[in-house]
């Protein structure tokens, strides 16, 4: 559901997030979910300003109970630096809000003491190391030198999933220590209310719930951005019958991510590589040099592959 647009980046609202709001809501914690909504937004504002200071478009803001998820243009693995960075805004934002509304003079009549609360929250379990949270974005910037993008992408989703099911299982099992302790002879219509089960315990499996979604999310987002760039060009080609092509001469030894940082939805990018002779020895075409990249990691070279010429 989309609530508007802030600095040309279109948000949104996770429909299981929408249905917390409406609970939530309906039993008068109104101001509540307000807080929490306007931390999460300011926590991913902080993504996406680094983002853009970054130059790097951000196109859209889903927002989930424990954040959200920025669609950006382009692709991150070609710099994992910038999405260190963009990945620690949020995080960092949010605990110096906490850090800072903690240390104002206390005013027991207004939610400043919640919102410190959220905020510290907020932050701390998105640095978990597992996508889709913030942790998980840093975790993979730091190994995708080592193992590639894609791995990488693999291995903190995994974690994501595993850390989904935890939080799920920890819910359950305190609700159950709940309904144990209730006094069966009061369960019934007219004395059971909300207020006998523990709203933490329920709030923890949606967050698990949602948070399990997203992690496997994780994996088709990075092949639906790879696939869409190339199928845009694939619909020039099958309406025209032909695109323009832009070819490069470059040595075995150039970086990938510099060649792809020329790139343009506007041709088709052909790479020929030459030897110490100055003869053609191998020509990549874009595709096959982003796959190579995500599958290599972003300091992946011309010479890495296979010669086809």
């Amino acid at each position: 559901m989309k609530l508007g647009s802030i600095v040309g980046v279109s948000i949104k609202v996770n429909y299981l997030f929408l249905v917390l709001l409406i609970v939530y809501t309906i039993l008068g914690l109104g101001w509540e979910i307000l807080l929490i909504v306007l931390a999460v937004l300011i926590h991913e504002m902080a993504h996406t300003l680094v983002a853009i200071g970054s130059g790097i478009k951000v196109t859209e803001i889903e927002l989930w109970p424990f954040g959200g998820q920025a669609r950006v243009e382009g692709f991150l693995a070609l710099e994992p630096g910038k999405e260190f960075y963009i990945a620690a805004a949020g995080p960092v934002t949010s605990l110096l809000l906490a850090a800072f509304f903690y240390f104002l003079p206390v005013n027991p009549n207004t939610y400043q003491q919640l919102f410190v609360v959220v905020n510290l929250l907020l932050g701390i379990f998105n640095l978990l190391p597992a996508l889709p949270l913030d942790g998980g974005r840093i975790l993979r910037a730091a190994i995708s030198p080592l193992i590639g993008f894609k791995k990488a992408t693999a291995h903190a989703a995994i974690l994501g999933k595993t850390i989904a099911i935890a939080l799920f299982i920890t819910g359950l099992y305190f609700i159950n220590i709940n309904l144990s302790a209730l006094n069966l002879a009061s369960l019934n219509l007219t004395s059971l209310n909300l207020s006998d089960l523990n709203l933490s315990a329920l709030n923890l499996i949606l967050v698990a719930i949602m948070l399990y979604l997203a992690a496997r999310r994780e994996d088709k987002l990075l092949s639906y951005a790879f696939m869409r760039y190339l199928v845009n060009k694939k619909g020039q080609l099958a309406q025209k019958g032909m695109m323009p092509a832009r070819h490069f001469v470059s040595r075995p030894d150039t970086e990938v991510k510099a060649l792809l940082a020329f790139s343009k939805p506007s041709f088709y990018m052909l790479v020929i590589i030459i030897d110490a002779d100055y003869g053609a020895e191998n020509m990549l075409g874009e595709a096959e040099l982003i796959e190579g990249l995500l599958e290599k990691g972003p300091r992946v070279r011309l010479r890495d592959f296979q010669v086809h010429i």
